[in-house]
């Protein structure tokens, strides 16, 4: 049950993103508020415990992929590209020992409503990766800025009827041993206005694969933002 609701969550803030893309922003994201303070790395992740809670379970993998579904019920962009333009630059908030990581880009489609142009709640699926970038680690104990030149797309088909709406979104995948950039807070599974919400895969999202089956989980923040710029 607390799957079915945190996939609802999921799709109910993603649809928020889509319909709310301020154009005066300029960083989107994690607000990097949080202490990173994940002991693990894409060797464990926090699942639901079957008499309830969460643990820390192995995944017997070495690589994953995180993306953010965003803050519940608010409308600050996370995850998907505001319209068609570049990724200039990324920020990542990291602890003592962090893994490296590479900057992912995930696409995802969702139908149109014929006669509204609005998306139609519970259509959107997710994701495929379309780009994979070179690895990089981050500073310990910093927030680590980099550049990037990356393009990304917001696109809606012409067809009069089935449109479909492709957007891109922007995502992390560990390799190796070290820390991921997570902000584990104090209550887990919780549905409180602006507790965030986390998707992960493991092992991490290859260029071309699709994977549909993330596990998500509310309470977790990854740290991590990026600058859009317009084409």
């Amino acid at each position: 049950m607390a799957l079915l609701r945190a996939a609802a969550v999921v799709a109910t803030a993603l649809l928020c993103v889509l319909c709310a893309s301020p154009a005066s922003a300029r960083w989107y994201g994690s607000n990097l508020r949080g202490a990173p303070n994940a002991t693990y790395g894409c060797e464990s992740a926090i699942v639901s415990a079957p008499l309830g809670g969460f643990v820390l379970a192995p995944t017997n993998q070495t690589s994953c992929t995180y993306r953010h579904g965003g803050y519940l019920f608010q409308q600050r962009p996370t995850f998907l590209a505001p319209r068609s333009g570049r990724i200039t630059r990324i920020k990542v908030k990291s602890g003592p020992s962090p893994a490296k990581l590479r900057l992912t880009v995930l696409t995802g489609s969702s139908r149109v409503d014929t006669f509204t142009g609005r998306d139609l709640p519970g259509t959107y699926t997710c994701c495929t990766a379309r780009f994979v970038g070179k690895p990089f680690r981050p500073r310990a104990n910093r927030v680590t800025t980099k550049k990037v030149k990356v393009r990304v797309y917001d696109v809606r088909s012409k067809r009069l009827r089935l449109r479909i709406h492709s957007t891109d979104g922007l995502a992390l995948t560990a390799v190796g041993p070290g820390t991921l950039p997570l902000s584990i807070g104090p209550v887990l599974g919780g549905f409180d206005t602006g507790t965030p919400l986390l998707t992960g895969y493991w092992p991490y999202t290859r260029k071309g694969d699709p994977r549909v089956e993330g596990y998500s989980v509310t309470g977790i923040d990854l740290l991590f933002q990026w600058e859009f710029k317009r084409l």
